[in-house]
């Protein structure tokens, strides 16, 4: 079977490809990724060539071969960025900043202290946490919470929509009256639009309810204070949020703040920054895992700035969708295979893709469920050409069921198509840290690399990289400032 042989390659720390696998009597080849170690990785990547090609490379080593001087080119380009502050690329280097001891404490240990003190403010029941925050201050700890197994739990909803009817239906899903809640609001400037009237919303309504309770205004909004954590930009201005909130717990007001959204770090490269270990640790993330999890994107960080591209992960990856684009599979297909990978995960690698790569024909979805309607555009004729897929799956031999289907699925795909195969170890009914953390670290440089390959290929260079700067957004913000036709007013 298929995933025999391909279990039987990754743990060949040599293996740069391999030879010959038979699928539906048709041969074809696999380049894996691994390091020089003989412990088999917990997640692996593997890309294979389609058994119908229109393209002049057998197989993907051969693919590796004519892209790999490019590839360097553009590692090398983007290690000469990494420190330059004004290129966005904080998010390299932040996993081994959360675990850095400064002091007695890590910031990771100063997460996890705040996570507990927010839990412990509670009158009789324990509260759920709100998370209030949109794009990938939403996405990415949602998506770590469900691949952490911690998903739809009830310890945690997201909350991003600003219409009344979404706000009431809201309140009735959560099932706990407004003083039962706590929140993490999360919002580098403060001022998004969408994340402001939330908090301003759920902020009245406590404040009138403790009114209510007796309390002068002063104590109830204190009170009201109370139920809250807050993350956004370290540096305080005038207009910030950090600015109103100020730095230090238990000063000037009751707000948990030593929380932060790194400078460098886009929303949608911010897995690990504060908000998702926040809210992964309120949910019950064992501190331990979390350095686990952190301590694998630290390594992949390593090995993903290897300039030799057969030994790069992400340069492999970003091979792969620029080999797959030149060639006319021009429109990627992201399935998930697995509800571990649902909430949060289709949304987060469509942004972290869409944004980043602002042109690539791209749509991302869960299976079994989106199995029908993909399998139709995938398969009618006209489009058999079109489309590359990247399969993102668990450990196969969790059961023999998923293990054939799964490969049933990347056979028929193969029939036509390049195929990328991901696989994420699982452990104890959640993925494992580790791979969580290889996965979501290569994942960053993978996109950006993809842009700066094809830039590459076509020889256009930037002066900063597009891939880590969203300045479109602000074409329809711009339209909710003072004094504009559109002006916003937050909670009401």
């Amino acid at each position: 079977m298929l995933f025999e042989l391909l279990a039987s390659a990754m743990i060949n720390p040599d293996v740069n490809k391999m030879n010959l696998i038979a699928v539906a009597n048709t041969k074809t080849n696999i380049a894996t990724v691994k390091t020089a170690t003989a412990i088999k990785w917990p997640y692996t990547q593997s890309y294979l060539t389609p058994m119908k090609n229109k393209t002049p490379y057998a197989n993907f080593y051969e693919v590796t071969k004519h892209y790999a001087s490019d590839m360097s080119t553009v590692v090398k380009d983007f290690k000469a960025r990494k420190n330059d502050t004004k290129q966005f690329l904080k998010w390299v280097d932040l996993p081994t900043e959360q675990m850095t001891a400064h002091g007695t404490k890590s910031h990771l240990d100063e997460i996890y202290e705040q996570a507990t003190e927010l839990k412990s403010r509670k009158d009789k029941v324990d509260r759920p946490l709100v998370v209030l925050g949109i794009g990938g201050s939403k996405h990415t700890a949602e998506f770590l919470l469900n691949m952490n197994g911690l998903g739809n739990k009830g310890k945690v909803y997201f909350y991003s929509d600003i219409d009344p009817i979404s706000f009431s239906n809201f309140l009735k899903e959560v099932n706990h009256p407004v003083q039962d809640l706590n929140f993490l609001v999360v919002s580098k400037s403060g001022t998004t639009f969408e994340t402001k009237d939330a908090f301003t919303r759920f902020e009245n309504m406590l404040v009138e309810y403790y009114q209510n309770q007796g309390l002068n205004e002063a104590q109830a909004k204190t009170k009201a204070q109370s139920h809250f954590a807050i993350c956004t930009d370290k540096t305080a201005t005038k207009a910030n949020l950090r600015g109103k909130i100020g730095h230090k717990n238990g000063k000037d007001n009751s707000y948990i703040k030593e929380l932060y959204i790194h400078d460098g770090v886009g929303g949608r490269f911010s897995m690990f920054d504060d908000a998702g270990l926040f809210v992964n640790a309120y949910a019950g993330f064992p501190k331990a895992k979390a350095v686990r999890m952190l301590k694998s994107a630290e390594k992949m960080s390593g090995f993903c700035l290897n300039e030799n591209a057969s030994d790069n992960p992400a340069g492999l990856a970003a091979i792969f969708n620029v080999y797959s684009r030149d060639y006319g599979y021009k429109l990627t297909q992201q399935q998930y295979f697995g509800h571990l990978f649902e909430t949060g995960g289709e949304n987060w690698i469509k942004q972290l893709y869409l944004e980043s790569l602002k042109d690539f024909d791209f749509v991302s979805s869960k299976a079994p469920d989106s199995m029908h309607y993909a399998s139709e555009g995938f398969f009618y004729p006209q489009n058999r050409d079109k489309y590359h897929m990247v399969m993102t799956i668990m450990t196969p031999d969790i059961s023999e069921n998923y293990r054939k289907y799964v490969s049933a699925v990347l056979v028929s795909y193969l029939e036509t198509a390049p195929v990328g195969l991901e696989i994420l170890e699982v452990e104890n009914g959640a993925i494992r840290p580790e791979a969580i953390g290889e996965y979501v670290q290569s994942k960053h440089f993978e996109t950006v690399y993809t842009g700066m390959l094809r830039r590459q290929v076509a020889i256009t260079n930037t002066e900063k990289l597009p891939e880590v700067f969203q300045p479109h957004v602000e074409v329809y913000k711009n339209k909710f400032k003072p004094n504009s036709k559109f002006e916003l007013a937050p909670g009401k």
